[in-house]
């Protein structure tokens, strides 16, 4: 027994033994009769065992057929199912996505777009890690996410950054501070104003302090806390009024608190895609990724103050650039 069988061979042998000859056999495999005949030979040859009793009617099966018959259709099975199963996954309809956000992203854009992902892809799990932005780079950096959502990057290896959204940051203050009856301030009227921090782990914390140097703003005393909820406690508690990107804000609702819009200039925070492009990801996770790249062109929308930022070309930067 040399053990050359293949799958071949045993479709050639379970279409014989179930359309009980070789006619039948080789029209239903689209072979020609003789080829379906030098096939079985090989099988019996290599197995050395007589599978059919042949008539002149029909083929009937040996014993050893018999036990044959029964291997190879859970071979097949089993073998149809798995290739099933991968085709499924090469269509992005199965497989674990796993991807990494700031918890604003987590919280605020990625539930409505996952939602829709899902509608036609029940069978896709998705692993959301919500984190600061640099944990979302050493996430995706590390292997340990699909693909990442942050914000104010910095180069990190041969990763791709690219630019999908983008909220503008405003300021907020408790209803009983002198900036609550106002409909704008600007970023000099912030001078000497006691302030609620951000960690500085956190992209808004980047962001914010880029906008007050290049202001040359000196703000009063700084509280520092790592939790949103912490900073909108501490706003409303009139300890400090603080600056925060606009999809921030739906994470603040449980405190009262006045939202004023922030001038002179007006800054956003931009959004962004990091991806290691010579890493293959899951086709599931490419597709929720062009997804979010398209997601004016979907109809998502977004909290005012935040924007879809979908000219892919214009948007795309890898690592080495300022970040």
């Amino acid at each position: 027994m040399s053990n050359n069988i293949t799958l071949r061979h045993l479709r050639a042998f379970v279409a014989v033994a179930e359309r009980g000859g070789y006619t039948a056999a080789a029209r239903s495999l689209n072979i020609a009769q003789s080829a379906l005949s030098r096939t079985i030979v090989e099988i019996e040859e290599d197995l050395d065992a007589r599978l059919f009793e042949r008539t002149t009617r029909r083929v009937v099966l040996t014993a050893s057929g018999e036990q044959l018959l029964t291997n190879a259709r859970r071979v097949l099975e089993e073998f149809d199912s798995a290739l099933s199963r991968f085709q499924l996954y090469h269509s992005g309809l199965e497989g674990i996505v796993s991807l990494a956000a700031l918890s604003s992203v987590a919280s605020i854009i990625l539930p409505a777009v996952i939602s829709e992902f899902r509608k036609a892809r029940p069978n896709v799990r998705i692993s959301v890690k919500d984190g600061f932005a640099e944990e979302v780079v050493r996430y995706v950096s590390d292997g340990h996410a699909d693909f990442g959502i942050t914000s104010f990057p910095k180069a990190k290896g041969r990763l791709i950054y690219e630019q999908f959204a983008a909220d503008t940051l405003v300021c907020i203050c408790s209803k009983a501070h002198k900036f609550a009856s106002l409909e704008t301030v600007s970023w000099n009227d912030l001078a000497g104003e006691d302030f609620v921090s951000f960690d500085p782990l956190s992209s808004v914390r980047a962001c914010v302090d880029r906008a007050l140097q290049i202001g040359e703003i000196q703000l009063g005393t700084i509280t520092q806390a790592r939790d949103v909820g912490t900073v909108a406690g501490l706003v409303s508690a009139d300890l400090g009024i603080s600056v925060v990107p606009s999809l921030v804000l739906p994470m603040m609702q449980f405190c009262e608190f006045s939202r004023i819009r922030l001038v002179g200039p007006v800054v956003e925070r931009e959004i962004y895609l990091v991806y290691d492009p010579q890493t293959s990801m899951p086709p599931a996770a490419g597709m929720l990724m062009e997804m979010l790249r398209q997601g004016a062109w979907h109809g998502f929308r977004l909290p005012n103050g935040a924007r879809w930022v979908n000219d892919r070309r214009r948007n795309q930067r890898t690592a080495g650039t300022d970040g």
